[in-house]
């Protein structure tokens, strides 16, 4: 996980109102929970292109539909 550097005002709004850094909270949601991109969006009440360009920026890698032949 990577540290975001310049934080956004919507990032660190988030972060106060739900007591972390932002890079944890998307981690304990997208990692720990299995949230999807969109779930996470609706929950902290952003975007879904935003949600995924913090998960990026973080370093979180998004999790790719598998198939197995």
């Amino acid at each position: 996980m990577k540290e975001i550097i310049t934080k956004t005002h919507a990032m660190k709004q988030i972060e106060t109102e739900l007591g972390g850094d932002i890079e944890e909270i998307l981690r304990v949601l997208y990692v720990d929970q299995h949230l999807s991109a969109h779930i996470i969006s609706d929950k902290l009440g952003i975007s879904y292109v935003t949600t995924l360009k913090w998960l990026r920026l973080s370093g979180i890698r998004s999790r790719r539909l598998r198939v197995d032949l």
